[in-house]
């Protein structure tokens, strides 16, 4: 096939471009210019620029033509100023959730299919399936390095054009694969941070937001203390309140209307057993009709919880778990999984 690689500059698309090489296919590299490196503070060799490059150093070793497209004012329009509007109402996005469906398998992916290829194929680590003509998002053969949390906003339309070499591999075998073809990026460390931001998203977020200091209270009403600007918390945080009280504290509610910080010193506070999700995606067009062995995940790094009911309500879902689970955190993603299958999901409201 004549497959495009979306490449970062990283050893994991890098991988993915030597391996279909590999195995026969035509391939082209593909990255796309995002944002403006300077305007975000970044150096010529960090960033975009430094991504732009490193894709083209492994297009060159592996003798393939690498294209760099240009989508910085559909990012800036879809993804950073969504980003911003949500802190700014008290919510915590996941820029990556959102980025995903709208831009790398949206206006870049669409781009990148007008360059005459059959399929586009990035270094994610999930399996890609097709049962009874629907394609299904499977958890990657290397858990650690599983990304299917992330994927839950994809379509049957976007899947049919998406190809997962990295599937069945681990991490360190990706690595062994970019050292054999002699990839100028295969000591190059995984990328942690939110990819437009240098730096803490602090510091992003002062820069485009009025933060107005206003009290840290207790659910009775009692006040302890001073936020420095309710953007910069998120349910559940503990570090970095700075108000001494003789138990640790946790943020419990963001009240904008307020703009008070409410805290508690009992975790238990923090527990909830249900949840609701907007903007639902289910993977395969429809909601499964049974709920047995479905589980959800509230945050990337929690474990899925079990779940007892999913109610309909309107074009919302009410979430009742079969147990407990803490710190539900508005604008995050809470995401269905039925055993390794990646169901869809939605943003916790």
């Amino acid at each position: 096939m004549k497959i495009a690689v979306a490449m970062s500059g990283g050893v994991d698309s890098s991988a993915t471009a030597a391996l279909l090489i590999d195995q026969g296919h035509e391939v082209i590299g593909t990255t796309m210019r995002h944002f403006d490196n300077e305007k975000y503070g970044f150096s010529e060799n960090e960033g975009i620029e430094l991504a732009v490059k490193d894709a083209e150093q492994v297009c060159k070793t592996l003798g393939i033509l690498h294209y760099v497209l240009d989508i910085r004012k559909d990012f800036y329009q879809i993804v950073e100023k969504k980003f911003i509007a949500e802190y700014k109402n008290g919510r915590t996005p996941n820029p990556c959730t959102h980025c995903n469906p709208t831009i790398k398998w949206g206006v870049f992916h669409k781009q990148v299919l007008e360059l005459g290829v059959e399929k586009v194929a990035t270094g994610h680590y999930v399996k890609l399936l097709e049962k009874a003509g629907l394609y299904q998002i499977h958890i990657a053969s290397d858990l650690k390095k599983d990304q299917s949390y992330y994927l839950w906003g994809l379509d049957q339309k976007q899947l049919a054009t998406t190809l997962f070499p990295l599937a069945q591999l681990q991490k360190s075998q990706v690595r062994e694969i970019a050292f054999k073809f002699k990839l100028p990026v295969h000591e190059k460390s995984d990328s942690q941070e939110i990819c437009f931001i240098k730096g803490h998203y602090e510091n992003y977020l002062k820069d485009h937001l009025i933060l107005k200091p206003g009290d840290i209270v207790l659910p009775n009403g009692t006040v302890i203390g001073r936020h420095r600007g309710l953007p910069l918390y998120t349910i559940g945080q503990r570090k970095g309140l700075n108000t001494p009280w003789q138990r640790p504290l946790y943020v419990l509610k963001i009240d904008i209307k307020t703009n008070q910080l409410i805290v508690t010193d009992n975790p238990d506070d923090l527990l909830n057993d249900e949840v609701i999700l907007e903007d639902i995606n289910w993977i395969a067009g429809t909601k499964p009709e049974s709920n047995k062995n479905i589980s959800i995940q509230i945050r990337y790094n929690s474990k899925p919880v079990p779940v007892k009911e999913i109610k309909q309500q309107g074009k919302q879902l009410k979430i009742i778990f079969e147990s407990e689970t803490r710190a539900m955190t508005p604008g995050q993603s809470g995401v269905f999984y039925q055993n390794n299958l990646l169901l869809g999901g939605g943003i916790i409201k």
